[in-house]
């Protein structure tokens, strides 16, 4: 049965959560890895998040450890029955964040995330088929045991434990490898969104500042950029201008030209990045990201197919109605039918064949919603009248 009977709805969603134990920056304080998610999902709850990614760098492991919490949730009692139903129903998919060369004009390496789909049985072939297929420049797996051979290349004196956290701290990527491994296995490609941060300290902007990239002063990295970008099927940032810029609104910005140094317009997607309890779902500035899609890996790639429209960067939520403005549901009692039908804030399509009640049931809404509307002409404007036709 399909969840979402409304159909696409703008929520809020938060794809840039780090957790306690995350392999750099951990300054969570929770005193053990429950009492964080205790923490994290009250917080959700409070903030109304629909969807959140749980975020690492290079591994999914305490992505796994959310959804075994969530698994056992029902035991607990940290939690009200209404609350566990509503953690439940929060959307929670892996994100890894990856350090890719060239380093930035900063000093700093350029950061990739992938966000997978959560299907069980996509994430079962993540192993062998994407972190076991990338290494490093030196030849390091992608995995616990590079990680490992990474760290005690530099200090073979340090036990395993200490050589990994080194190694993750060392490790990078070439983007040709990146490039490559997607090409060459296009079911990967199909269940990961792409996603290049453009800040400028970690993003590719920071190679150079990114409208240049339309003028003629081409920087020597111009290429590589450009290539990033391409891989890429969006973009994280909170910034307004990056959202013009890649969506080809900015003033000066032709869309073809968007479209041939990047690939294609790109949504603007944005997280609390958080890396401690108190900035857990607080964006700078209270950008949070509104998505209008169903609470699914499909309903997210959405946004690729319509960055402009189903993806927005704000305080409020998008396009919200007073309440007396919106007819939530529609109640019918009758010996024949005993039904209840949700209906979506926006816009709803009624569908039927000929003498199937379509006209009727539009009738009843007009006449519950107003009682002096007895012909059904009265409901719609003369405006719309020689325009709309029920389907």
């Amino acid at each position: 049965m399909n969840r979402f009977e409304r159909g696409s709805e703008w929520r809020k969603w938060d794809l840039h959560i780090h957790t306690k134990d995350t392999n750099k920056n951990d300054n969570f304080t929770s005193p053990d890895f429950d009492s964080f998610c205790i923490a994290l999902f009250k917080k959700a709850l409070e903030r109304n998040i629909n969807a959140i990614g749980i975020t690492d760098y290079f591994v999914i492991d305490n992505f796994k450890s959310i959804k075994k919490f969530i698994d056992n949730i029902d035991s607990s009692s940290d939690f009200d029955e209404q609350e566990i139903v509503d953690i439940k129903n929060i959307f929670i998919v892996p994100n890894i964040e990856l350090r890719i060369l060239p380093v930035t004009d900063s000093g700093g390496l350029i950061n990739i995330h992938c966000i997978f789909n959560p299907e069980e049985t996509f994430l079962a072939k993540l192993e062998n088929d994407f972190f076991g297929s990338l290494e490093d420049s030196g030849g390091n797996k992608m995995n616990r045991a590079g990680f490992i051979a990474l760290g005690k290349s530099s200090e073979n004196s340090l036990d395993d434990d200490s050589a990994y956290k080194k190694g993750i701290g060392e490790f990078h990527l070439e983007p040709s490898k990146l490039i490559k491994l997607f090409k060459d296995k296009p079911e990967l490609k199909e269940n990961t969104i792409i996603t290049v941060s453009n800040s400028n300290n970690d993003g590719a902007s920071a190679l150079q500042e990114h409208y240049k990239l339309f003028e003629n002063e081409t920087g020597s990295l111009d290429a590589v950029r450009s290539n990033i970008y391409k891989l890429s099927d969006a973009i994280f940032s909170g910034n307004p201008s990056d959202r013009e810029f890649f969506l080809a609104e900015k003033n000066g910005c032709d869309e073809r030209l968007v479209i041939n140094k990047c690939g294609s317009l790109k949504p603007c997607i944005h997280g609390s990045d958080a890396h401690c309890e108190d900035k857990l779902f607080n964006p700078d500035e209270n950008r949070f990201c509104w998505i209008k899609a169903d609470l699914t890996f499909e309903g997210l790639k959405q946004i690729l197919c319509e960055p402009k429209d189903r993806v927005k960067i704000q305080a409020n939520k998008p396009e919200e109605k007073s309440g007396y403005h919106v007819i939530k549901s529609i109640d019918i009692n009758s010996e024949i039918c005993k039904q209840t039908i949700l209906l979506n804030p926006n816009l709803n399509t009624i569908i039927g064949g000929r003498s199937t009640g379509k006209s009727t049931l539009l009738q009843l809404i007009a006449h519950r919603v107003n009682s002096n509307i007895r012909d059904i002409k009265q409901f719609i404007t003369p405006l719309c009248q020689d325009r709309c036709r029920l389907v």
